[in-house]
């Protein structure tokens, strides 16, 4: 996509009487109104196109004792300790003092929209009969008033403008991100755009005079913010991407940039002279906390103006991913903003299948597809590895994944839109064996309908009689979406030398995500029917194969260490429990046993996975005291098997009875790593 400017829509918007919508400042005034937008001719002409938008519901009165809103421009009070002026620096990775901590006054408008509302909702009735009602607008309604800002609040923002100025390698780390990942939830195109907008805009700064026209600009992109993001049926691109850059900027656009940023540095090495700053090995840390700080800041922003959308949404999503990285995957910090995240999923209306909306064009209807797929995913991620409950019911959404299309030919529309759909296969598959974003989103959401149901069994505290026929049903829906998957994205039909490193890991997620839900309807069963112990035992030999894969790709990308230890936790000790505790049964009780187990090679791989929990997180890491501490509980199970002394029978029982309540692998936060088990 070319530059992003801030081009006109030739679209604009059409009241309900037919007539077009006038800006505020042409409304209030009763002028004639060109309609242009985002910003109409008049106001250019006046000079007042910072006050020039087309309010949603201009009708919409506010309460008379709100005191934070105004109907002119406030002058801004410089910001006292908001002082130092940006390096020259271009290869110093970012400067200037990031504050956090302060409260603000929510900013909030009486008169903001709701959101999506359903059919529950005290608007339904009308809402669903609004072809057979005619309603009228006054003409004497309050116009919507513009925003004042207060000064810690413009120095707060004004702050994360100048580190945002200083960091000259933003579009180099962003780069590399996306060369490596195909797990994107903010399509290239729309990054870029929010990239090329704001050197636009740093480059019309006049470097003598920074922190004032940094001041001016956190104001204008508070009052941004705190409208709604409005589109329309015939949007384009371009046009949809400067609704949030260039004179619309808003803290969704900028925290996107910021958590993006932050999940490139977590990977990369801390001797890297990307982030290494003249050798200094602590130059990175010191970036990655003041990146999560920018892009919590941006976030306290956007939960002050309480605007939800989907780039708000994307934000959230990529800040939890930046969380789990830094602080661990049991992080406390990223399950609650998982909760902002699954709060702006339902008030956007993202749940929802938009299909026959008129209110989005169809490449952002499969962007936001994507959006809430990438959600709904991470939800059950979560869920599954702390044994919580998901926040995203399935029962409450559309089912429908995004088509297997590329970003580019979503954009372009047209005919080449129309190629591209009619390439597809009749499930929505690409037939070009190519990885799209959407591939990665389609695959993901359809295991992870299956994973929900998975998670009502095996966390649900109600189980019914025909709790069987659930688990057969589970498992043969979920094996059907595995064998309908094409065969350039499944680990089990790809040798590891026909695809690249990022490729491979990718692959290799998808796989062990198929096999994880087979993992758990086979231990629901057990538990409540005490049958299929050989068909957990293969599914955990295969499970504990594909995580030991891992240490032959270890000299690749040594920094992906943090994304390993995920893998490590979440599929390798439950299933490496599994084994153990089997073999610790066989070890102690004579033969013959109903499941046959090739001990040798078992305890071949089980030592090597042991032994991976050692190196796979390093100090500092967010994972890395849960590996340490798995490490060395499994290990002394591994040497009880190995030099099994002789119980009675009593003590074995109590032994097996300790260890499986250790191995609660439904509940990861239950895990007991001072407990003396064994007798």
């Amino acid at each position: 996509m070319s530059r992003i400017d801030d081009r006109r829509s030739r679209s604009p918007t059409t009241r309900r009487n037919g007539t077009l919508q006038s800006c505020e400042p042409c409304r209030r005034a009763k002028q004639r109104c060109d309609h242009e937008r985002p910003v109409c001719r008049r106001c250019i002409a006046k000079r007042i196109d910072d006050r020039c938008f087309y309010h949603p519901a201009p009708m919409t009165r506010r309460r008379a004792s709100d005191n934070n809103i105004t109907t002119s421009r406030p002058s801004l009070v410089p910001a006292k300790r908001l002082t130092s002026q940006p390096t020259s620096n271009a290869s110093s990775p970012g400067s200037g003092s990031l504050q956090g901590g302060r409260l603000y006054a929510p900013l909030e408008m009486p008169s903001a929209l709701p959101g999506y509302m359903g059919s529950t909702s005290f608007t339904a009735v009308l809402a669903e009969h609004r072809n057979e009602i005619a309603f009228e607008q006054g003409e004497n309604a309050e116009p919507l008033p513009v925003l004042v800002v207060e000064p810690d609040r413009v120095q707060s923002g004004a702050e994360v403008l100048l580190f945002l100025h200083n960091l000259k390698l933003r579009r180099r780390l962003i780069e590399i991100f996306y060369n490596r990942s195909c797990n994107v939830v903010v399509p290239k195109m729309v990054v870029d755009a929010m990239l090329d907008s704001i050197d636009e805009i740093f480059s019309g700064f006049n470097s003598n005079d920074l922190i004032p026209q940094l001041q001016n600009l956190a104001t204008q992109i508070c009052q941004n913010s705190s409208r709604a993001l409005t589109t329309h049926s015939t949007i384009t691109a371009e046009e949809y991407c400067a609704s949030f850059t260039g004179r619309n900027f808003r803290w969704e656009a900028l925290g996107n940039i910021f958590s993006l940023c932050g999940q490139q540095v977590v990977v990369t090495p801390d001797n890297d002279p990307l982030v290494a700053e003249g050798g200094d090995l602590g130059a990175k840390e010191r970036l990655l906390e003041q990146l999560t700080l920018a892009s919590t800041i941006c976030l306290n922003f956007c939960d002050q103006a309480s605007m939800a959308n989907e780039i708000l949404a994307c934000l959230q999503y990529n800040d939890v991913m930046l969380r789990t990285q830094l602080y661990g995957d049991s992080s406390y910090q990223a399950w609650r903003r998982l909760g902002d995240l699954t709060a702006t999923i339902y008030a956007a209306g993202l749940h929802v299948d938009t299909e026959n909306s008129d209110d989005y064009p169809f490449f952002l209807k499969q962007w936001r597809r994507c959006c809430f797929t990438s959600a709904f995913y991470m939800d059950k991620t979560l869920a599954t590895f702390l044994g919580r409950p998901p926040l995203l019911n399935y029962r409450y959404c559309t089912l429908t994944p995004p088509l297997d299309l590329s970003d580019e030919d979503l954009v372009a529309g047209g005919e080449k839109l129309n190629q591209a759909i009619s390439e597809l296969d009749s499930a929505g598959w690409s037939t070009s064996a190519t990885r799209n974003r959407m591939s990665m989103g389609r695959i993901r959401f359809q295991l992870s309908v299956y994973r929900d149901q998975t998670l009502e069994i095996a966390l649900g505290c109600r189980q019914g009689q025909d709790l069987v026929r659930k688990c057969n049903d589970i498992l043969e829906g979920v094996r059907a979406v595995w064998e309908s998957t094409p065969d350039h994205l499944r680990y089990d039909r790809n040798s590891a030398d026909s695809v690249d490193h990022n490729g491979w890991l990718t692959i290799l997620y998808l796989y062990l995500n198929y096999l994880y839900t087979c993992f758990l309807i086979q231990r629901a069963l057990i538990k409540h029917t005490n049958t299929g112990q050989e068909a957990l035992c293969d599914i955990s030999r295969q499970v504990l194969s594909m995580v030991n894969s891992m240490t032959t790709r270890r000299s690749a990308m040594v920094d992906l260490d943090r994304h390993y230890s995920w893998i490590a936790l979440t599929y390798g000790v439950p299933s490496s429990g599994v084994l153990l505790l089997e073999l610790l049964h066989q070890s102690h009780q004579p033969g013959p046993h109903s499941v046959v187990l090739p001990r040798a090679e078992l305890i071949r791989n089980l030592s090597v996975f042991v032994s991976m929990l050692s190196w796979v997180a390093r100090p500092g890491h967010g994972n890395y005291r849960t590996c340490k501490e798995a490490e060395k509980n499994l290990s002394r199970i591994l040497d009880q098997v190995l030099d099994p002394q002789p119980v009675h029978a009593e003590a074995m029982h109590d032994v097996t009875t300790e260890l499986s309540s250790f191995l609660n692998w439904s509940n990861y936060n239950s895990w007991d790593f001072n407990s003396e088990y064994f007798p």
